[in-house]
């Protein structure tokens, strides 16, 4: 029988999205502090499937190489979703995951 590898979700961006993560059951959420340095980390550990993250925390990546791998990256996959003071598209966390992954993930299996 072939062993299924899990995955972990991390959460990196402003403290309203890494306490409501936390609060649904997330436990590897980071807030606003060190966001470069808690990228990198994320993107080197091979237990991490998913990084969501805000476009805030994205444009406050300074490293061109780290960015390029974030960027480019299918593992773990980084989800981009709008800061709470963002303006633009009302959109659902599920949809914008919905959007980039192909998979419902609220769905059980």
């Amino acid at each position: 029988m072939e062993s299924v590898r899990k995955y972990k979700i991390a959460v990196v961006g402003n403290t309203q999205l890494a306490l409501g993560f936390k609060l649904a059951g997330v436990a590897e959420a980071y807030g606003e502090v060190g966001v470069e340095t808690r990228m990198r980390e994320l993107m080197q550990r091979d237990d991490i499937g998913l990084i969501i993250t805000t476009s805030k925390v994205l444009k406050s990546v300074r490293d061109r190489k780290l960015s390029e791998r974030i960027e480019n990256s299918s593992l773990p996959m980084v989800v981009e979703v709008p800061d709470y003071k963002e303006e633009g598209q009302p959109d659902t966390l599920r949809r914008l995951i919905m959007r980039a992954i192909g998979i419902d993930i609220s769905k059980n299996a």
